[in-house]
């Protein structure tokens, strides 16, 4: 006898339903944006710039909460609406089925993901960064933690800028010098941080880069070039530990993004198997949990 091959009822075709997967994306993504927008209002309500009433340890710790929680449940509520709103197949067996389901789950994961980048992406005025962007990023970022040790570097000293009330000084001029001046001072400063950043990369202060902040710091403090040597040296150690704490802070929200989101993709698949099988069940989807009231004995 021969055997008998059965073909499926689609053969050749997508078993991927696009329109149950972007119906999951979409209600996960705006799931996603609603929690957030509370989130930030909460963690903004526990931050004040009174000490008696500002609670920053709660708030970064809410924070943390709120990042992880937010993508599971989001896409749970996506996950299940794709495999619920899919239709039903009569040519697979139940473990087939239960995949189809959870590969529908992961792409609404994914199409979340992707539609978070899109927004991330507009919002900073660019779809791709190159790595020499991301260099000039982090270097951003690091010039930004040593600002309060530049700061601290040049003390209370500004630098001179000419005398508008001297006899003579047309306005005009005295304007334009004031901003040569400001200007000049904000590419020193500028010229400081990109060195004391260079040096952290290193991991040391070299002798040439030492003479030259100290220069610097000298000609606007009107410290001796001794003087200027010793704030350049507590300087470094202070930015080597802003930098430090900075790129911390930096590994800690990337572990937590990528925990978040894993968590978020088996969040997906396991709802999306649930909603197909209360799909195949004909089990009803409530949105509210129904308590049969107990009846008291009489005393």
């Amino acid at each position: 006898m021969a055997d008998v091959v059965t073909t499926p009822a689609r053969a050749g075709g997508s078993y991927v339903e696009w329109s149950a997967v972007f119906a999951g994306g979409l209600a996960a993504s705006a799931i996603s944006f609603v929690l957030l927008t509370a989130g930030a209002a909460v963690g903004l309500s526990l931050v004040s710039p009174y000490g008696a009433e500002s609670y920053p340890k709660t708030a970064a710790t809410i924070a943390v909460f709120w990042s992880i929680a937010v993508p599971i449940l989001s896409f749970l509520v996506g996950g299940y609406i794709a495999g619920r709103m899919r239709h039903a197949w009569a040519d697979a067996s139940s473990e087939e089925v239960q995949f189809r389901d959870g590969m529908h789950g992961l792409l609404v994961w994914a199409l979340g993901i992707f539609i978070a980048a899109m927004l991330a992406a507009m919002a900073t005025g660019g779809a791709v960064r190159t790595g020499t962007s991301v260099a000039s990023g982090a270097m951003s970022n690091e010039s930004v933690a040593i600002a309060p040790v530049i700061d601290t570097m040049f003390g209370a000293a500004t630098p001179a800028l000419p005398n508008t009330e001297a006899p003579g000084t047309p306005p005009a001029a005295a304007a334009e010098a004031g901003v040569r001046a400001s200007v000049l001072d904000a590419d020193a400063r500028a010229m400081v941080a990109r060195t004391l950043v260079a040096a952290a990369g290193e991991g040391k202060l070299s002798a040439a880069q030492k003479r030259t902040l100290a220069e610097i710091v000298s000609a606007r403090t009107g410290l001796t070039q001794a003087e200027a040597e010793r704030r350049v040296d507590q300087a470094f150690t202070d930015g080597m530990e802003a930098i430090e704490t900075t790129r911390e802070a930096a590994v800690l929200v990337a572990l937590v993004t990528v925990t978040a989101l894993l968590i978020g993709l088996l969040a997906a698949w396991y709802a999306a198997k649930n909603g197909g099988r209360h799909r195949d069940a004909n089990i009803p989807a409530r949105l509210v949990l129904s308590f049969t009231p107990t009846r008291r004995s009489p005393l």
